[in-house]
């Protein structure tokens, strides 16, 4: 027995997972980390509009941006952290809804 995929990680490569694990999007960010793309982005395949999802990219100065949308252009937020270890845990806890995974950022909302 076989069920849909609520969640796909896909790299700036074009790689996709399904459901990721939280190891297997470590391991997409320890990609962009070894310079194989600069981006990461997990969607809600639930939401059939493409607008509920998480992405982080990599700066040059090897900070990340990560930005979060839950569904409508208001509710589209971004913050710059330090490292790929915390983008990690902004991303993963966004994909696995973990209890308060917003509150170890300042979030911005973002204008499009």
């Amino acid at each position: 027995m076989s069920r849909e995929a609520t969640l796909r990680a896909t790299a700036e490569s074009g790689d996709t997972v399904d459901d990721p694990s939280e190891d297997a999007l470590f391991m997409m960010f320890e990609d962009i980390e070894a310079g194989h793309g600069t981006f990461l982005i997990v969607e809600s395949l639930v939401d059939q509009s493409g607008q509920t999802y998480a992405q982080s990219s990599r700066n040059d100065d090897g900070t990340y941006v990560v930005e979060h949308r839950d569904g409508r252009p208001d509710r589209h937020f971004g913050t710059t952290v330090a490292d790929m270890r915390i983008a990690h845990g902004l991303v993963t806890g966004w994909a696995f809804n973990l209890p308060e995974w917003d509150k170890s950022a300042t979030w911005t909302p973002i204008s499009i």
